[in-house]
């Protein structure tokens, strides 16, 4: 389950974390109010999954899938990022899922150009499988 608590998304925002870091202007994000995906307080990866339809698809590889989604209920733009670091000893490869509300498809553009560590910095929703975990 993910959990991201009402307090937390309010820090997010309240901050202004993306201007403070003065990251791409061009990349236009703003708070989804009207998303039920940020209304409730804790996610199954079922409800993430079936919560979207693929817009377009920048990368499709089998270690990184970046794509622009829409929300099936209320139409939010997001960007989402799925990473995954390989494993070569054990076999246990850790995996990242990452959903950025978005306001337009160009800003989805810009954030496909991203490393998936700068992606961290933006507001929003992670699903997180750890290499050492046995269960996200």
């Amino acid at each position: 389950m993910v959990q991201v608590s009402k307090k937390d998304k309010q820090i997010l925002w309240s901050k202004g974390l993306v201007e403070r870091f003065n990251l791409m202007a061009s990349i236009r994000i703003s708070r989804p109010t009207k998303c039920f995906l940020w209304q409730v307080e804790t996610l199954s990866i079922e409800q993430l999954r079936l919560a979207f339809q693929v817009v377009a698809t920048y990368v499709d590889d089998s270690h990184l899938i970046r794509t622009l989604l829409r929300c099936c209920e209320c139409g939010q733009l997001y960007f989402h990022e799925f990473y995954e670091e390989i494993d070569w000893t054990e076999g246990k490869d850790a995996q990242y899922s990452t959903w950025i509300p978005i306001d337009d498809a160009e800003s989805g553009e810009e954030l496909s150009k991203m490393s998936p560590l700068a992606l961290l910095v933006y507001p929003s929703i992670r699903y997180d499988y750890p290499m050492r975990a046995d269960e996200p």
